[in-house]
């Protein structure tokens, strides 16, 4: 697999991982997600097991539902209902919001599965409360108490403060996280692009060549095979030689000022008292080659293999070596 596949692929699962983080979840809104509808009680109800409680909501007078406990939480959280709504399993037995329990927040604990004898034990207890005390009777009936009203506000406040806070805790992480991909998307393709410049330029080098071109300024013989060639002399500046084959060739007193020799193979070669000022031999392999009395004056050199070169009074002014470093303007015969 090439290289630029290897980086669509790795920007598209890096969209693909943002997407999910921030896809739309269920809506917030309690009334959004279903239709009010007119609550008709059966003569024959009778209490079946259920694995989740689903609850009737009444508010303003209107019966919806049946609601999982999560939602209305959810509900009351963005203030579609408060404290004084009312809640029932069957829709005949009415319990405040407070009354029934629902509006309870456990952060970090998740709750147990409900087990058919807990259903029928919290169904008891409905009717029982309903017995007693039913909601309607203490809304029509009881005065209102300003020091409860103040105490109700600020429970309802508390809760519903608790509920924005866990609701808002994923979005700050994800946005976080966000962060870092693109940090890491851009560190890749910044990377990417140094590693590839020499590679792609080399490439394109190599496209427009002409092996039988004979020696000249700006001759064509990128890849070309031009080992034992007798070159000495020759006028080759601006010559294009990327990857050209001159193992063990005669290049003494060449001109090869500003050449394109990377990725050349000049083992061997003979290049005493050659100009190669400004030439560029990138990863060029002068193993065994004897650059004696050249002039490599601001060439550059990036992981060229040297071994065994003879460089006797080789001028090296502001060459740059295979490590990277930029040699002085008085190095001769070596990088200072």
């Amino acid at each position: 697999m090439s290289t630029l596949s290897l980086s669509v692929i790795s920007v598209v699962s890096s969209i693909l991982l943002l997407w999910w983080i921030f896809k739309p979840g269920i809506p917030t809104g309690l009334f959004l997600c279903r239709q009010p509808v007119e609550w008709s009680p059966s003569s024959n109800w009778s209490p079946r097991p259920m694995t989740q409680h689903l609850w009737y909501v009444r508010s303003k007078g209107t019966v919806s539902g049946p609601f999982p406990a999560p939602q209305i939480r959810q509900a009351f959280s963005v203030g579609e209902l408060d404290l004084r709504d009312a809640v029932s399993l069957d829709g005949e037995h009415w319990l405040s919001l407070m009354d029934a329990g629902l509006l309870e927040v456990r952060p970090g604990k998740a709750a147990s599965a409900e087990t058919d004898e807990d259903w029928r034990q919290e169904r008891e207890k409905a009717r029982l409360r309903w017995l007693n005390d039913s909601v309607e009777d203490r809304a029509t009936s009881a005065p209102p108490d300003a020091g409860v009203d103040d105490k109700l506000r600020r429970h309802e406040a508390e809760i519903r403060s608790m509920l924005m806070a866990e609701r808002n805790k994923r979005p700050a992480f994800a946005a976080g996280l966000a962060s870092v991909l693109i940090l890491l998307l851009v560190g890749i393709g910044v990377w990417m692009g140094q590693s590839r410049e020499s590679g792609i330029q080399t490439s394109l080098a190599t496209k427009v060549r002409d092996c039988a071109q004979p020696p000249g300024e700006g001759v064509a013989w990128a890849g070309c095979v031009k080992n034992d060639s007798q070159l000495a002399g020759a006028v080759l500046r601006n010559a294009n030689l990327a990857k050209v084959g001159l193992e063990r060739a005669d290049l003494s007193g060449a001109d090869l000022s500003y050449a394109n020799m990377n990725g050349a193979d000049l083992r061997g070669a003979n290049l005493r008292n050659a100009v190669l000022r400004g030439a560029s031999l990138r990863q060029a392999d002068l193993t065994g080659a004897d650059i004696s009395g050249a002039d490599l004056d601001f060439a550059v050199l990036t992981d060229a293999r040297l071994e065994g070169v003879r460089m006797d009074a080789t001028s090296l002014q502001q060459s740059t070596w295979p490590d990277g470093r930029v040699c002085a303007p008085a190095s001769l015969g070596s990088c200072q």
